[in-house]
């Protein structure tokens, strides 16, 4: 089973693709994607903290289970002031 990750704007620019596939087994989770490519690109700047995470195009949290198919997303937060 496999999942896409996603890479939008500056991502792309760092990964220099605009996805990858990820293996999945029955429970692994939104966390496990995040650290997976935390090893994949290591400069990519993804701190959970300043994140939004989409799944199929709905937000989710890191404990989500991740199922065969799904699409993953970890925009950048931005803020202005």
């Amino acid at each position: 089973m496999m999942v896409s990750i996603e890479f939008c704007g500056m991502q792309r620019a760092v990964t220099k693709t605009k996805s990858i596939e990820m293996p999945v087994a029955a429970e692994t989770k939104v966390t496990d994607a995040l650290e997976y490519i935390r090893q994949q690109y290591p400069d990519l700047p993804v701190d959970k903290k300043a994140i939004l995470i989409i799944v199929n195009q709905e937000m989710a949290t890191l404990d989500r289970v991740l199922s065969a198919n799904d699409t993953v997303q970890f925009l950048p937060v931005i803020g202005g002031g």
